[in-house]
């Protein structure tokens, strides 16, 4: 009887764990989170840290895997279960000046002439993050340690191809999260999804939209085919190499391994973005950070009610930018603001501008968010950042934008068409096209109702982008991701666009056609050579 009745109890023990393990209760998969490249923003380590959340949340093991000039920034304790963090030659100060001076040095960019000055700052930026990944992979007793925990999966950015090169190295999934539309490095040409040169605008530091001029479109495919391959062939070469002496599937090009990836979370949607070929395996998640506004700290709240019917503005320049890098243009700001009616909540660390007026506060961190959810706030000053244009978005508020570099430009090309705010020119940057901007967007309800028109569609959603993300790992977890995967990736050029298909048709009308010349031909000596024929003579 106690033989039976212990059987019964193990049986129903065994069942439950395994109905727990089916909804990813009892055990959870075994995820690493990476941040390899070196150079990645805050905003990634955010929205890296907020996909993290949600996982923790369903029960998965997650590992934190991260060079040692960032560690676990942006990281709840509650975000992961463990960390491995990896030795690299550069210091947090380095990267951030690093970081900096590239800031300026885009900031400042003018013309074609001005990336003479880019490209260097360009090549140490690359470099860092190349040699970034190599202490990872010169380190056995790191890479020991990733192979003995029998990881299922890594979910990384692939700015750089060392998280497809781990993956593939620890023979596990490899979920791609852009933080952004695309990057030159992991494109739509990755995954192999269409993107026609014609109405897709490729490069994301240019403001093109989707519908370009002759010129555009020219420019647009010279940037895909020739500039992007470029990039690429100069980017992959310091990761071939540790390819190469870790044996990482060398019979691969750095591209295929990346085009392996299960899955691609986009942080973006159509809300924001232009409609435009997908996959199945290319998954919408904009917004991960937008969420609803919390109360203000009281001394923030009392200024903000301060402001009466006129309202508050924020401005911003993002977590890496903390003022305009120019005493000048500081200045001109602060003039600017200081004649306006609304008051003004100024995200500035450094010396205080001397035309300050008394509508406006500098702070050296805003709750941007919760400022965002407020019913005071009118209008956001912003360089264009894509989280903080989601966050704008979710909350409906109207942009004014300064973009300064990477995927800027093109985030202020879909907010301008979209009819949602107005861009300022860094090169044309007045007294007057800074009020005029400012005063155009608050004043027409135009961009108001175009941003409650396009917030709106992008809270008509039947998950939020977090729950959305989660679902699609978990998926892939279960079921792999070659169901997913579209196959013209493993298509060459000409069988890709059916070149050979359209020679054969070719192939064929020529040769009707010649059997055509040939019957005429025939028929016509037939008919018309005898009545020419001369008779013989006697």
């Amino acid at each position: 009887m106690q033989t039976k009745l212990w059987i019964s109890s193990f049986s129903c023990v065994l069942g439950l764990c395994l109905f727990l393990q089916s909804n990813g209760i009892c055990s959870g998969a075994r995820i690493i989170i990476s941040l390899t490249n070196a150079m990645s923003t805050k905003s990634h380590s955010f929205s890296l840290a907020t996909i993290s959340q949600g996982l923790v949340n369903q029960g998965h093991h997650i590992t934190v895997l991260s060079s040692s000039n960032k560690g676990t920034y942006g990281f709840k304790e509650s975000a992961f279960n463990d960390t491995l963090i990896y030795k690299i030659p550069y210091t947090i100060d380095d990267t951030d000046s690093l970081q900096d001076k590239f800031t300026r040095v885009s900031f400042k960019k003018r013309s074609v002439l001005d990336y003479a000055e880019v490209l260097p700052v360009a090549g140490e930026y690359f470099s860092v993050i190349s040699t970034g990944c190599r202490s990872l992979f010169d380190d056995p007793s790191h890479l020991q340690r990733l192979k003995d925990q029998s990881y299922d999966a890594i979910v990384g950015i692939p700015f750089c191809p060392c998280d497809a090169l781990l993956a593939e190295y620890l023979n596990i999934s490899f979920i791609a999260f852009t933080a952004t539309f695309r990057y030159e490095a992991f494109n739509e040409f990755t995954l192999g999804i269409p993107a026609p040169n014609s109405y897709v605008p490729f490069p994301l530091m240019e403001a093109l939209t989707d519908e370009m001029t002759f010129f555009q479109r020219t420019y647009n495919a010279f940037y895909r085919f020739v500039f992007v391959k470029y990039v690429l062939y100069v980017w992959s070469k310091p990761f071939v190499a540790i390819q190469k002496e870790h044996g990482i599937s060398t019979h691969l090009s750095i591209d295929r391994i990346s085009s392996k990836a299960k899955l691609w979370l986009a942080h973006t949607n159509f809300a924001l973005d232009f409609p435009r070929p997908t996959a199945p395996a290319w998954i919408p998640v904009g917004g991960l950070l937008a969420k609803q506004a919390s109360p203000l700290p009281q001394d923030l709240e009392n200024f903000v009610q301060g402001a009466g019917k006129h309202g508050v503005i924020i401005f911003s320049l993002g977590s890496m930018v903390t003022s305009l890098m120019d005493d000048e243009l500081n200045e001109l700001f602060a003039k600017v603001f200081s004649e306006l009616p609304q008051r003004v909540l100024w995200r500035y660390v450094g010396p205080k501008p001397r035309n300050l007026g008394d509508n406006t506060r500098v702070m050296e961190w805003l709750p941007q968010n919760d400022l965002l959810g407020h019913p005071q706030t009118r209008l956001l000053i912003y360089h264009g950042g894509i989280n903080g244009v989601y966050e704008a978005l979710y909350h409906k508020v109207p942009m004014v934008l300064l973009p300064i570099f990477a995927d800027q430009p093109a985030m202020g090309a879909r907010v301008t068409k979209k009819g949602m705010g107005v861009v300022l020119d860094r090169a044309k940057l007045t007294h007057e096209t800074i009020k005029n901007a400012i005063e155009e967007v608050i004043n027409n309800p135009k961009y108001k109702t175009n941003v409650e028109h396009y917030g709106s569609i992008h809270h008509d959603t039947i998950a939020s982008p977090l729950d959305t993300a989660v679902f699609w790992i978990e998926h892939v977890l279960k079921f792999g991701g070659d169901h997913l995967r579209l196959r013209g990736r493993d298509l060459n050029f000409f069988v890709l666009n059916s070149f050979d298909v359209l020679a054969f048709f070719i192939v064929i009308c020529l040769v009707i056609l010649y059997v055509n010349y040939l019957i005429l031909r025939t028929c016509y000596r037939c008919c018309c050579g005898r009545g020419t024929r001369k008779p013989k003579s006697d």
